[in-house]
């Protein structure tokens, strides 16, 4: 091969890939224009749904309050039964990457469930969080299958999260043998039902952070009296 042709052919490769690395930044700004378009129409659906409800939320108001075209709108999100869902997931993949989190198999039971106990009481209690459940209960005869979605999208798999490292403190001989499934659903009773239901039921005002330690407290002192392997 000539210089001029190798010279020719390494001027083409050099341009190839200038080509091929323009085209992916421009693919990644789209990509990213559209991630961003659809965290503002996210936002302003949760927004709604929890000041409004599902049926007097209206598509038109979604769009104009995240600055995007109708049309737009429609292209990513045809019904808003799939944009309520969206809203339901996105809420639901947060918690359970928050509350997963504080669940390293390293950490003591106690230190460890002190954690996920206040921050799931935090996570639960908060107005958007109560607001999005009490949707669900309006609406769950007419979407029955998307209240399921939710249940075992978020608690369900939040419930396995905990139970799993129940399970590994349990081989690691510092629980006692126990079904960690069961364990896990009896923590969760121990801690949430009764501030849920007295402010969802009962109008009771939001417990305060001391509120919510105690509790957190109470209810680890009671599973870990019956969980604690006495080998």
């Amino acid at each position: 091969m000539t210089l001029k042709k190798v010279a020719r052919t390494g001027s083409l490769n050099i341009m190839t890939k200038k080509t091929a690395t323009k085209k992916v930044s421009e693919r990644s700004k789209s990509e990213l224009r559209t991630e961003l378009l659809l965290d503002r129409l996210l936002d302003a659906a949760a927004k709604f749904f929890m000041e409004k409800g599902f049926e007097a939320t209206s598509m038109g108001e979604i769009a104009k309050q995240a600055h995007a075209s109708t049309e737009t709108f429609y292209r990513h999100f045809p019904t808003k039964e799939e944009l309520f869902q969206r809203v339901l997931l996105r809420r639901t993949e947060s918690l359970k990457g928050e509350l997963s989190s504080v669940l390293l198999s390293q950490e003591a039971p106690e230190k460890a469930l002190t954690a996920f106990g206040e921050l799931g009481l935090s996570l639960l209690l908060a107005p958007e969080a109560l607001s999005l459940h009490r949707i669900l209960v309006m609406e769950k005869g007419r979407f029955p299958e998307v209240v399921e979605t939710f249940h075992s999208q978020g608690p369900a798999r939040v419930q396995a999260a905990l139970a799993t490292y129940l399970a590994e403190q349990v081989r690691k001989g510092i629980l006692r043998k126990m079904n960690p499934h069961v364990a896990a659903r009896q923590f969760f009773d121990l801690v949430i039902p009764e501030f849920l239901f007295g402010m969802e039921l009962r109008s009771n005002p939001a417990p305060t952070k001391a509120e919510m330690r105690r509790r957190v407290k109470e209810a680890i002192d009671c599973f870990l009296h019956g969980y604690v392997s006495k080998d």
